[in-house]
């Protein structure tokens, strides 16, 4: 989650949004940048170190050969492993050639390298649908790496599994009629119930709409698909240059192409043209295991109950097994967001739980 007050200088240098607005000065990162240094005239001193590194780093990285770069992401990502490395700030100049060993002592500006040869920079699609976004609120993102999945728990309690190389930008609060995320990437969503307020996915050139529902949205910047996966419940989806957008996006029915439980949408992008299918099993083979879990739980243990969540969930459950020994459960659980779940197996219980990081702490005094 970023929270940019927070941020040093290098952290801006790092951020590819920032990099864009000094660099190519893009319509929409320019339009964010300058509402965000308006809210925030404190960071102004940080904002133009910030700037200045970013244009260090740009002149850096003109000087140095493509083997001198190669070896020293290496070393540095070795070094990462090791879990032995000093990040040493970097406020100067570089106005001189860098061979393999200073560079490594510049830890921020081989990272830089490293993240703009390997990480996903989001699609135009993306920063414009956040732009407009950030123009009535406050905007978090979450960014996974290749080897990461994350859970995101919205504003609204809604959850969020969040697949590796993929991106979420979320308001603070939904405040408006509409509850409005922007995802690049793949994520699947268990969306809180709320008939009075939709919620919305834009994905590239395309729009989920639902009410309170499950579903996985397949939506990568360099694909040509966008591929919508539902579970239970309905999604409605349509393109955001649909001429009825506007009417669509406003109903608080859902309306445009309905997908049904263990139907499939494809969102043909270079054509603008929609496909539904049934689900193969292949397909549901390569999905997140939480798309095909049922959550149906008959005489089940808690230690079986919170196995299947911490399978299903990149969470862990803290309870006293021993005393929550002869506890039981007897439910089927839907479409809920992780913490309705938690929170209706703690009412069964008569247990209660708090949330500490990544961890889930039950507190009870066990089951008769």
């Amino acid at each position: 989650m970023l929270d940019y007050t927070q941020y040093t200088a290098n952290d801006f240098a790092l951020d590819s949004s920032f990099r864009k607005w000094v660099l190519k000065k893009e319509a929409t990162a320019t339009l964010f940048w300058d509402s965000w240094l308006v809210q925030h005239p404190e960071k102004k001193e940080t904002i133009a170190l910030a700037q200045q590194i970013v244009l260090s780093l740009r002149n850096a990285q003109e000087e140095i050969s493509e083997e001198e770069i190669e070896v020293a992401i290496a070393q540095l990502v070795n070094a990462a492993e090791q879990r032995n490395i000093k990040v040493i700030p970097f406020f100067h100049r570089l106005s001189v050639r860098m061979g393999v060993a200073a560079s490594l002592f510049l830890i921020p500006f081989l990272a830089w390298i490293f993240f703009v040869k390997t990480s996903q920079e989001p699609s135009a699609v993306y920063t414009e649908s956040v732009a407009q976004l950030a123009q009535e609120t406050r905007i978090n993102e979450v960014v996974t790496t290749a080897k990461q999945t994350q859970l995101v728990t919205l504003p609204d309690g809604s959850s969020v599994m969040l697949q590796p190389n993929s991106r979420l930008s979320y308001p603070n609060q939904f405040t408006s009629e509409k509850r409005e995320v922007v995802l690049s990437g793949e994520a699947f969503f268990e969306v809180a119930k709320n008939a009075n307020q939709p919620f919305f996915v834009y994905a590239n050139e395309m729009v989920a709409k639902v009410l309170g529902t499950s579903f996985t949205i397949k939506a990568f910047a360099k694909d040509k698909d966008v591929q919508v996966i539902v579970k239970t419940g309905k999604v409605a989806v349509f393109n955001q240059k649909d001429g009825q957008f506007t009417e669509k996006s406003t109903q608080k029915a859902l309306s445009g192409l309905v997908i049904l439980p263990n139907q499939q949408l494809i969102y043909k992008r270079p054509e603008g043209a929609f496909t539904k299918t049934i689900v193969a099993e292949a397909t549901l083979n390569q999905l997140p295991a939480i798309q095909t879990q049922n959550f149906v739980f008959k005489h089940a243990s808690l230690e079986e109950v919170f196995n299947t969540l911490e399978r299903s969930y990149p969470i862990k459950i803290v309870y006293d097994p021993t005393l929550m020994a002869s506890c039981e459960l007897n439910a089927t659980l839907g479409d809920e967001p992780l913490m309705e779940k938690i929170a209706l197996i703690c009412k069964v219980i008569e247990a209660s739980y708090e949330v500490k990081g990544e961890q889930i702490i039950i507190h009870g005094k066990g089951c008769n």
